[in-house]
């Protein structure tokens, strides 16, 4: 009896608020590691307990099928990981577990709590937009303005992935400019937009604002060419100002193709499967390690090899053509807006795309997640507005 309880306080309003919380513990939380207790303390329980009704949700969903497929095959690379060792690979399937009940979640409550979660989608632009703000004074209070790379606030502690995460927010900030009723609801989201884009641009994030340009081209068309030109123009100005970055981050920034080349050489004779999920993700390039592929899409070709890469393809391919639906039948663009976001952030930067809960769960994650739970319920007439909803 119990149980039964707490499953009916979890789908009356529990979990929107679980997840609700997890969600501005992003910019409101002073530690990572506090954030990521709070997923495995709050949230990841609560959707344990809600199996059967996500089970019965995505029945028949090629997507939802898709993503799992993906996790599992992803975690099966374990078995031949050339640097296997059983405490980390209990570790990596312990992430996959919490990136698959994120995403069942998202897609559940975009659809189940609709009205709720249109405006946890709403306020979470306010609160992304105030945590920007305070980031940049904060920062350039003890810092030189402009020209020092801006660090923000929260648990978002590299200068790239927190930017990629606050600019999805930019892009569904600008979805409202254009879509929300009332000139002071459309002003209220220029202003926040601008902070948002301030912020992205004071970050000197190239990848970030690569995913910005191509999220707004397809959100509001041409016009997203005059914010590209400011962004673009503002970032490259910032890093001219400073001797130090142009020569670390403008005279070195082709080390990224070095970086690609040189995965796709080490893929030889492990083309198929690849090397397997734990291996050194370091890249020995221009006579020195890097950290990592910064590309997703050669992270899962070196560890699950062409298998691993075409079931990643498959999800986005799948999240693209329903997302392509959902503006072709619905004129419901923002969808696409953020799945194409995710998919410029990955290539530009990153690696590993199961891991513990960290911003590329919202910026990657995140769309797939809720063009997973909206396509599966097109043939419904929505009650409400769904979040994303365009007029």
């Amino acid at each position: 009896m119990e149980i039964k309880a707490i499953q009916r306080f979890l789908l009356e309003r529990g979990m929107e608020y679980f997840y609700a919380i997890f969600v501005a513990g992003y910019f409101l939380l002073p530690s990572a590691s506090g954030h990521r207790r709070l997923y495995y303390v709050l949230v990841l329980p609560a959707v344990l307990l809600l199996w059967r009704e996500l089970a019965d949700f995505y029945r028949d969903n090629v997507l939802a099928g898709l993503l799992l497929l993906y996790a599992a095959y992803m975690m099966s690379t374990l078995l031949w990981s050339v640097d296997f060792e059983s405490g980390a690979a209990l570790e990596a399937l312990g992430y996959s577990l919490c990136v698959l009940s994120f995403c069942y979640i998202s897609g559940y409550l975009w659809i189940r709590r609709a009205r709720r979660m249109d405006l946890l989608a709403h306020r979470a632009t306010w609160l992304a937009a105030a945590a920007a703000l305070v980031s940049i004074i904060a920062w350039y209070f003890a810092h030189p303005f402009p020209v020092s790379r801006l660090e923000p606030l929260g648990v978002m502690h590299h200068q790239n992935k927190a930017a990629s995460a606050y600019g999805i927010f930019l892009v569904l900030c600008m979805h409202y400019v254009f879509t929300e009723r009332g000139r002071n609801h459309r002003l209220l989201y220029c202003a926040l937009a601008a902070v948002l884009l301030s912020l992205v641009v004071l970050s000197q994030s190239r990848t970030a604002l690569a995913g910005v340009c191509v999220g707004l081209l397809i959100l509001i068309g041409y016009r997203a060419l005059a914010v590209a030109a400011v962004g673009m123009t503002a970032m490259w100005a910032l890093m001219a100002a400073n001797p130090a970055v142009w020569l670390k981050r403008v005279g070195d920034f082709s080390f990224r193709p070095g970086i690609w080349e040189q995965v796709i050489v080490n893929m030889q004779d492990h083309w198929w499967f690849g090397y397997g999920y734990l291996v050194d993700p370091r890249v020995y390039a221009y006579d020195k390690f890097f950290s990592h592929a910064h590309n997703g899409y050669l992270a899962s070709l070196r560890d699950g090899g062409l298998v691993g890469l075409a079931l990643l393809l498959a999800i986005l391919a799948v999240a693209f053509h329903w997302a392509w639906q959902l503006y072709r039948r619905r004129g419901e663009r923002i969808y696409l807006a953020l799945l194409l976001y995710g998919m410029t952030s990955i290539a530009m930067d990153y690696d590993r795309l199961l891991l513990h809960p960290k911003e590329l769960w919202l910026f990657f994650w995140l769309p797939v997640a809720l063009i997973m739970g909206t396509y599966a319920q097109r043939h419904q007439a929505p009650a409400v507005r769904y979040p994303g909803h365009d007029q």
